[in-house]
Order: C-alpha cells, then structure tokens, then sequence
C-alpha cells in the first residue's frame, strides 16, 4: 500500500504536539510540587520559628519565677550576720545563676534525665539550646550606670539617673529611693533592702520622677509612703486602692538567643523587666503567720458586733458561720477553707473558687487581675512573705558588727520588735525571788544629740513610789492588781512631762516614741518570765492613756510579759498629721501597737464595761500547729470576753500617719515587663 506524504507529515505533527502536551504537564506538575515542597519548607520554618519563640517563652517564664524565690532569701541572707565573709553566694550573678539553673534554661532536656532515659548521646533537634559561659550572655542592666561600670542591673535609686531620665524607660518605671553612694554602689552588686534607703527629702524641688506614684509628700514619710497597690491577682489589698509601703525594684534584660543567630537564623529576643521588692508594714485587720480561724470564737458561737472593713490576710484561713467583708479580700498564703455564707463586696465565696476552670472564669469575669480571694502558690508573677519571727519578736537580740554583713541594716533589728524600741526599761532587781516586785529598773533613752543615754531609778533613793512626794511624776510605778499579780504600771499620762522635764537630755515622745520592758533574768532576783504566764510573774498594766493626743507619732510598746491594758486606751480622736492623706475632718487616733505574749482587757475580775475595740489584729505565732481565733478576747480572770460585752470595728490601715512606730513587716515581690 502506498502511503501518501502528505499522510506522514500530519502524523509527524501529532507526536510533536503530544511531546509538547506531555512536557508542559510534567513543568506544570514540578511546579506545583516545588511550591508544595517550598510551602512545606516555609511552614516548616515558621513552625521551627513559632516553637522557638515558644521554647523562649518558658525559658523566660521559668528564670522569671525563680527570681521570685530566690530574690527574697538573698536579700535576708545578705542582711545577716556573716554574710560579707562569703559576699559571693549574695550577688545579683549569683541569683541569675540559681534561677538558671532551678528553670533549666539553658536546655530543653535535663541531662540527667538524658541518662535515666539512656540517651546521654542523643543528638538534639532543638536548636534553642544554648550554652552560657557567663549570665551576662544572658543578663544585662537596661541602663548606662552611673560610673560607668555596667552591671547586671540597675538599682531603683537616685543615682541612676541616666536611666531614670531614658526616654524609652523613665514612663515604665517608679520612683527611686535615696541612698548613699556606698549603698548605691551595693545595690549594684546585691539586692539590698535597708531601712537606709528612703524616698527623695524636698518633694516640691526635684523633677517628678523621684515621686512619681507617691501619694503623700515624702517630706513627711519618707520611709514608707501611700501608694497605689499593684494590678496583681494576690490580694493583700485590692489593685489600685491606697497601701502603705516602700518599693525597692531593680531593672534587668533578658536575651535569649544571641549567640545562636547564626544557627538558627532568628533574631535575639530581647525584653526588659523591673523587679519589686515591696516592704509592707502589716495593714490589713486581721492578718496571722499561722492558721486563723474567723467568724467564730472557740466554743462555736458566732461573733456578733465584729464587723471587717478590709481584706484579711494568714498563712492558711478558716472561715467559720458568716463571714462578711464589705471591702479587701480573702488571701493566705498556704490555704483556704470557706464556709457556705462567706462573702466579699456582697458576692459569696466558695471553697471551689480556685479550681481549675473557676480560676478562668474569674479571670474572664474581671477587668483587672483582683480576685476576691487568693492563694499564692496560685497568683502567677508575685511571691507574698510575712517577715515574722515569732516570740522572738519580743527578745532583743543584736546584729553584731555592721562589717560582718552585707547589708547596712542587720535582720534583727529589722524584724525584731525589742530590737527597734527607742527606749528600754530593764527590771534589775525584784524585791525577792518570790515577790516579783520591782525596786531596781534602767531606762535608756534617745538624748537631743542623737546618743543612747541611761539612767538607773532605785527604791529609796531616786525612785519615789506614788505615795511618797515626786512620786506622782513617774510614768512607772508598782502595785498589786486585783488578781494579786504583781504589776510594773506605766502612766501613759505622765510620760510625754517626764521626758521633757525630768530625764537629763532625753529627746521628746516623738523621738522617744516606743518602749521595750523586759526583766533582766540574770540579776540574782530577777526569775524569767513564763509563757504561758504565772501567777508569780510580774506583768505590765497601762494606765492613763485616754488621751494620746501629746503622742504626735504614736507609741508602741513590746514587752515579754503579760500586759493589762488597765483603763480606757486612746479614745481622743485628735487632728490628723499634715501631709497625711486622711481625708479634712477625719477621726485620728495617734497610732499604738502593743506587743506582748499575752494581753488582757482591765484589770478587774469581774468586768463588766463593754470593750470597744478599733483597729487592726494580729499574732505572733509562726508553727503550722499553732490556731489564732482573733476575738478570744480575755479578761483579768482568764476568761473570754463575752460577745454582748465586745464592739470591734476592725478597719485598715490607709496612710502612713496610721502607722505606729512598731510593726509586723511583710514583703511583695512581683515582676513586671517593661513594654518600650
């Protein structure tokens, strides 16, 4: 068969035109799987980018939380005794090398772990891993110092005022303390708390930023000042109402992933945060390092005429029958046991309020990070601790020499209440060792130049009783109380007069602003006293103190014995302090605190006046066996103050002119990301 060419060129046509076909759907399909596969390598990258950020995020959150706890126990360590013989394990390097390692930032898999698992030799895929030579790859301060020499962070004080004046950071941060430039240079190396640094003299002569968010003139109350209480879900105080505190804080950067660029290739992430260490003075009306019971007394009966205006605050809390808060809020460190009708601000509280899921919805329910009750392990970037050391409170005890430590204020005389008083009153001598009645005491004062003077007052020579002429001038006295206890009376009445008047060159009652009594055990006479107390024991009984008005900073008294509070104390309200805060016409009452193992109200056995109490309640005791029931009120005799005999109106604390000279103190520590 002839085949005709004009047949054979259209077939050639064909094939080239199915090889064309074929190859364009072979191009297109390269293509798409070229854009799959740069789709998958982009999602991919972004994955790896995403985990890494991820894997940064804990790293930070960790390191962050571990400040927390470490923070505070160094700040303590580098206020005790010998702690400047090994200054090292105090450093701010230090701290950032612990929380280096309790976060375990610097690798996604413990090493040890590696091994439990046996694989020690694993390779890991985790590109966020990194190796620190030193915390400052790390950490570094935000701010050129003042010397120049930089440091992990920089102190919140005065001196670092190239800082304070950074546009990108002086909007983000509070105001700074005074300090000297010793203790400047400190704050530099350590995290120093110290009764040293105060809040800027001269309020209306520097730039705002050395008081800004101070509430009062730090002329006035330079060493605590109102401020406004943070936006965090513990809730000592609610966020934004008045507190009374001192704000220490100290600014830091956080960048992780400097050194791995190249490896990894993203860029460093870089954030700044500043650190506060907050000093609380004890404000709150009931507050207790121990388990408080609230809402009912011992025996199961309600309270009745006790109403709380403010948050209650213990290491764990029990409420009991109703228990209604009209402000504040519930919180304790440890835990909480709610009954059916506890209530704050009108809204009930229920025992499964921090539940999984409960904590959510609160959270979503609120505009702020308040809630209504709190525990702390629970409450995110804050760490509450209550500095108080027990019966120790009330036993003077010295710090020893300031070059053995690091910090310029020793810990005991921070948190020792004996150690704090401006006056001492020491029992040296008792009538026998069977009479405990004073004939012999010493009292050391503050003089005018700023000195410790003493004087001693004996029965028979300089120390008339009140029968005998002079007699009557003396704020301290003897007699035996109608339960035959043998008393030490101080005459609130008379102590402001015989300051002034009869002490040769002692300071006036705003100086000499607080008293610890104790009897000084190693006299031959003098027998140490009990706790519970005996009958045999000498004790305290304050008389003539209705009108505390001449006491224009208050007055605190700690003692190791039982105290009586024998007659009507501060019941005067006078004119509050300038510069104060409390609103023009408000009630105040100088502010007193009694510090003693036992009190008891009058000194009759059978009382029958009603006891009108105002102000605030708390206990020293520290053991997680140890129960406090605040309104156990008792009598003369050892009995309970019956119900229908006690008014207490138990309120907070809202200024500083509140506050008295003697205190449980508290710390705050939260964390904070500076957004600049």
């Amino acid at each position: 068969m002839k085949i005709s060419p004009i047949s054979i060129e259209f077939r050639k046509s064909r094939g080239y035109a199915t090889l064309a076909g074929v190859a364009a759907i072979a191009l297109a399909l390269i293509s798409m799987l070229t854009f799959s596969l740069l789709s998958n390598m982009n999602s991919f990258d972004t994955q790896v980018r995403a985990q890494m950020k991820q894997d940064y995020s804990q790293k930070e959150d960790a390191i962050l939380t571990a400040l927390l706890h470490i923070v505070p126990n160094k700040a303590i360590g580098a206020m005790k005794s010998g702690s400047a013989t090994n200054a090292e394990n105090y450093t701010w390097e230090s701290i950032f090398e612990e929380a280096l390692t309790v976060a375990n930032a610097e690798q996604a898999a413990d090493s040890s772990m590696l091994a439990s698992l046996g694989l020690s030799n694993a390779i890991s895929a985790n590109t966020g891993d990194t190796q620190f030579e030193s915390v400052s790859e790390l950490v570094e301060s935000p701010g050129a110092p003042y010397d120049g020499s930089r440091k992990l962070v920089n102190g919140g004080n005065w001196y670092e005022y190239r800082m304070l004046f950074q546009p990108n950071m002086y909007p983000f941060i509070p105001a700074p303390l005074m300090c000297s430039y010793s203790d400047y240079q400190l704050d530099q190396s350590y995290p120093i708390v110290s009764l040293n640094k105060k809040y800027l003299y001269n309020y209306q002569s520097y730039n705002s930023i050395y008081h800004k968010g101070l509430l009062v003139n730090s002329d006035s109350y330079p060493l605590y000042n109102q401020l406004i209480y943070p936006d965090v879900k513990f809730g000592y105080r609610r966020p934004g109402e008045k507190f009374v505190a001192k704000r220490n804080w100290w600014t830091f950067t956080l960048t992780f992933g400097k050194g791995d660029q190249a490896r990894t290739g993203m860029p460093p992430v870089r954030k700044t945060y500043v650190l506060s260490l907050y000093e609380v003075p004890s404000q709150v009306p009931l507050s207790a390092s121990a388990l408080m019971q609230v809402g009912q007394f011992a025996d199961g009966t309600d309270w009745e005429n006790v109403s709380l205006d403010g948050g209650i605050y213990a290491d764990a809390i029990e409420t009991q029958g109703s228990v209604s808060l009209s402000k504040g809020s519930i919180s304790a460190r440890k835990s909480m046991s709610l009954s059916t009708t506890t209530s704050v601000d009108g809204n009930t509280v229920a025992n499964d309020f921090d539940e999984m899921g409960k904590r959510e919805n609160r959270a979503l329910a609120s505009d702020t990070d308040f809630y209504d009750a709190s525990v702390g392990g629970n409450v995110g970037k804050v760490a509450f601790l209550p500095l108080n050391p027990g019966y120790n409170f009330l036993k003077r005890s010295p710090d020893g020499a300031a070059s053995q430590r690091i910090s310029p204020t020793g810990w005991k005389d921070y948190t020792r209440g004996a150690n704090q008083a401006k006056m001492r009153l020491d029992i040296l001598e008792m009538t026998a060792l069977d009479t405990q009645i004073p004939i012999k005491v010493r009292l050391y004062y503050q003089t005018t130049s700023n000195t410790v003077a003493q004087i001693d007052y004996t029965r028979g020579d300089n120390w008339p009783s009140d029968l005998e002429v002079g007699g009557d001038i003396f704020p301290f006295q003897t007699d035996v109380l109608e339960s035959q206890r043998n008393a030490l009376v101080l005459h609130m009445d008379r102590l402001p007069a015989f300051l002034a008047s009869s002490v040769p060159s002692a300071a006036g009652i705003n100086v000499n602003n607080s008293i610890y009594v104790s009897p000084l055990s190693s006299e031959p006479t003098v027998e140490a006293p009990s706790n519970p107390s005996l009958d045999s024991d000498t004790c305290i009984t304050l008389r003539g103190g209705r009108d505390l008005s001449p006491y224009g900073k208050g007055f605190s008294i700690v003692t190791d014995l039982r105290l009586y509070i024998g007659e009507t104390l501060n019941s005067v309200a006078t004119t509050p302090p300038a510069n104060s805060g409390l609103p023009l016409g408000a009630e105040y009452y100088p502010p007193v605190s009694l510090f003693a193992p036992e009190k008891r109200f009058g000194e009759s056995v059978n009382i029958q006046n009603p006891i009108n109490l105002r102000g605030q309640l708390s206990t020293l005791k520290t053991s997680t066996s140890d129960t406090f029931n605040p309104m156990e009120l008792k009598t003369a005799n050892d009995t309970r103050i019956e119900s229908d005999l006690l008014d207490a109106e138990l309120v907070s604390i809202e200024s500083p002119a509140e506050l008295p000279p003697i205190y449980l103190m508290n710390w705050m520590l939260t964390v904070e990301e500076v957004h600049r």
